[in-house]
């Protein structure tokens, strides 16, 4: 879309941009908590960029791919929960398949230890605790 640039977009710019007229947008404030723009003291809504590509997020998935709003609302709360998970532990093949002797498995893990020695060696001491002072009265 083209339309310019800025901090904040009122009400009616919003309208225009994404193609929902207001009372529609300000239905939807009361519906997706992701779409809450901020107000001015006299009570007018200026919307971000986010709050844009939030209303444009709902009205795809409204009225492109047919959710009703709680459908959408539980949609936008996965992909929400989705972006906020951990991503998966790295995991690489090590290659111990061809360790079967207790004679290889003692020497692997006498490496191992040399290596967790070296890495304590490099980590920062531990800070001592710090002593409660005794308060004045």
């Amino acid at each position: 879309m083209d339309y310019p640039k800025k901090l904040y977009y009122s009400i009616s710019e919003v309208a225009g941009i994404t193609g929902v007229k207001a009372h529609v947008l300000r239905y939807w404030e009361t519906e997706f908590p992701t779409l809450r723009p901020k107000k001015t003291r006299a009570g007018s809504r200026r919307y971000r960029q986010a709050d844009i590509d939030a209303v444009l997020a709902i009205k795809e998935l409204l009225y492109e791919k047919g959710f009703k709003i709680a459908g959408a609302r539980k949609a936008l709360r996965q992909e929400k929960a989705a972006e906020a998970a951990p991503a998966a532990p790295l995991q690489i093949d090590l290659g111990f398949e061809h360790l079967e002797s207790p004679a290889q498995l003692a020497a692997l893990r006498s490496e191992l230890a040399a290596i967790l020695a070296l890495v304590r060696e490099l980590a920062p001491p531990k800070a001592a605790p710090l002593k409660k002072m005794a308060g004045k009265g």
